[in-house]
């Protein structure tokens, strides 16, 4: 447990806040009866220190100025280089949000907690900066819960502020109260309940600091209300940086690690790329080696466009819905370099089938799996790799390229095209010229492919059928333009991305493809699109379901339905009562020209595509290997006809 101290007298139930907080030895310290008399008028001198080295500044040299708790954390702010904040009004926190009016830090207000997470997670995914975040006591900060475990599965660096009720009330069931670091300990890399004032620049240095270090993740402190209305004369130096609150220095390199990957990759007939999230700083040093080599490369639904699609070694998004000929070329190589990947259950189907010719090498010492990740815990946790090397994925291959020989690998090669030829992405057109989901985006995909404005891309969605289909049929050049939720997969986030994608990147093209279910539960955010003037690109792709639910209920449950239809407002009204232009579409007659009006419109503007219901293929089932996929030629034996079920039968449980 982490050692609190607070140095006021207080008259709190010290059990209480134990409980709260989570920590065993949250303790008080007395002063003498001198300095309590001083604590009582709640002004405090701040002793300038760099936390874990003491320092002293002579009163000539260090400048005093009086400041809140609060305007003591919007400083730390700034020297954190923070520009833009989302959040969320509410009376524990007001003593905080006060210090950012009139200032120099953008406030971006939501419509709701929830929200503010989501466009705080997108503002870092797809910057790479920090994502700031910041609630209220009690609901506001329940309602981060999604954002921050969220974040934490994908690996997004997030600082989140929560306010709390003052420490006098803290333990007895106060209004707004509830046990914040309790609640957020295991969806957090690191999380503080700050008692002292004296803390607070310490405890923003820790967040940000630990935040960035290793593999990104969320940071919360939480922040009673008397702490941070609370008053002192505060040193300028404050202010500087400590050296110690920059993120931790990368592991150093394992040369011998180094080699040995190195001697595998120059042995492997058949070698394969695996590339995910955490090569999203590094895409050149990807290709130097990937075309040096001549090794094909392959990607998680996080890791696309770090290796431009385009590029004929791409064999584009592996997994349970990516592309066959990725799973194929896994399941056959012979040695697997994964770059900034974790191995997780929906890249390898069932782990005790994957990789078999991999393994086979392994045990013949011409192959294997090589994995680098600069998060240890990773290596063993679902398979264990033949090397594995621990360091940052840009070090790690830069140390490498050298040591791996120019390759051609021509009968690789040529196997990878062919699979890649006979088992493209593709669908069954809707009848009497109706529209499918992936003909839409295979539309935006075409116009987005010939537009040449210069304006950079990003595209957001929700989670389901829609979002799994612009992974297949966008083709992605640029890493950290597709912003999606991976692991933990939250519907509703779709909007909130798109919002805050397009705060940080204000002269981009932000596209939102949602899906009518995601978009239900957060387009109460259509009005922070409005009040901000923000001209995202909505298409909420309508079939009136959860689809990819209906379809496993389908395999799974014998067509027992349950839970899965929407019933939908006018989705074209609805953006209209915001202020937004908005259409609707369902021909293929009408599509190129309603796509073109929509993504060279000059404000925002949404699209009601009304789709037809389909299957998402391919598609590995539980329980199967990564190449025993449910492919196109599969789709009418699985899903039947209207009147019976597919004579294809499913066994066991359905997907996640």
């Amino acid at each position: 447990g982490l050692e609190v101290h607070s140095q006021r007298q207080q008259a709190r139930p010290m059990k209480a806040i134990r409980a709260l907080c989570g920590h065993a030895q949250v303790t008080r310290f007395v002063k003498p009866r001198a300095a309590r008399a001083v604590s009582r008028c709640h002004v405090y001198t701040l002793q300038a220190r760099s936390w874990g080295r003491q320092r002293s500044f002579s009163s000539q040299v260090a400048s005093l100025r009086e400041l809140t708790g609060g305007e003591v954390i919007f400083n730390m702010l700034v020297e954190h280089g923070v520009d833009t904040v989302f959040g969320y009004s509410g009376g524990a926190v007001l003593p905080l949000i006060d210090a950012f009016h009139g200032k120099n830090i953008k406030w971006i207000t939501s419509a709701h907690e929830q929200c503010s997470g989501h466009s705080a997670a997108a503002y870092a995914k797809s910057t790479g900066k920090f994502g700031v975040a910041i609630v209220t006591s009690g609901p506001g900060l329940t309602n981060m819960v999604t954002p921050m475990q969220d974040a934490l599965t994908d690996g997004v660096p997030m600082v989140i502020f929560s306010g709390q009720v003052p420490t006098g009330a803290m333990g007895t069931d106060a209004f707004q109260e509830c046990p914040a670091t309790e609640i957020t300990r295991s969806c957090t890399k690191w999380n503080y309940v700050c008692l002292d004032f004296n803390q607070l620049p310490w405890a923003v240095n820790e967040a940000f600091r630990i935040a960035s270090s290793g593999r990104p993740g969320p940071c919360h402190i939480d922040l009673p209300k008397d702490i941070v209305s609370m008053k002192a004369k505060v040193p300028e130096a404050i202010f500087k940086k400590a050296a110690v609150s920059s993120a931790d220095t990368p592991p150093m390199l394992d040369m011998t690690a180094v080699q040995k990957a190195a001697d595998l990759i120059n042995k492997a007939k058949r070698p394969i790329l695996y590339v995910g999230q955490g090569a999203s700083h590094c895409p050149e040093i990807v290709t130097k080696l990937a075309h040096k080599a001549q090794i094909p490369v392959t990607t998680t639904c996080h890791g696309m466009g770090i290796f431009d699609e385009r590029d004929p070694l791409s064999l584009h998004m592996l997994g349970m819905h990516g592309a066959a000929y990725a799973n194929f070329a896994i399941q056959n190589a012979d040695c697997i370099i994964a770059v900034g990947s974790r191995f997780d259950d929906r890249t390898t189907g069932i782990v005790a089938k994957y990789a078999p010719k991999a393994r086979a090498a392994e045990k013949e010492g011409t192959g294997g799996i090589i994995h680098v990740n600069i998060d240890k815990s990773t290596f063993g946790k679902v398979l264990q790799p033949t090397v594995a090397l621990w360091a940052d994925t840009q070090h790690a291959l830069e140390a490498l390229e050298p040591l791996v020989s120019t390759g051609t690998h021509d009968d690789w090669m040529k196997q990878c095209q062919d699979w890649k030829k006979e088992h493209a992405f593709n669908y069954v057109k809707a009848p009497g010229g109706k529209l499918k989901t992936q003909q839409v985006i295979q539309a935006i995909n075409t116009f987005l492919t010939n537009k040449n404005d210069g304006k950079e891309v990003f595209v957001a969605t929700g989670v389901g059928n829609h979002q799994m289909m612009s992974c297949q049929f966008i083709r992605w050049t640029k890493p950290r333009t597709f912003i999606t939720s991976g692991s933990l997969g939250v519907m509703g986030a779709g909007l909130p991305f798109a919002i805050g994608t397009q705060v940080a990147n204000p002269d981009a093209l932000t596209i939102l493809i949602d899906g009518d279910g995601s978009f239900g539960m957060t387009n109460m955010d259509l009005q922070t699109v409005k009040r901000y003037k923000l001209p995202i690109k909505i298409a909420v792709m309508n079939d009136h379901r959860q689809q990819m639910v209906w379809i496993w209920q389908r395999l799974f449950f014998e067509g027992r339905y349950i839970s899965v239809t929407n019933d939908n407002p006018d989705f074209v009204t609805l953006a209209k009562a915001y202020g937004i232009k908005a259409a609707h579409c369902d021909n293929e007659a009408d599509l190129p020209k309603v796509i073109e009006e929509w993504l060279t419109s000059d404000g925002p503007m949404l699209v009601d595509f009304g789709v037809v219901p389909d299957i998402c293929l391919p598609m590995v089932a539980p329980g199967k290997a990564l190449d025993e996929m449910i492919l196109l030629q599969d789709r009418d034996a699985v899903l039947g006809s209207e009147e019976e079920l597919g004579s294809m039968k499913f066994e066991g449980l359905a997907p996640s």
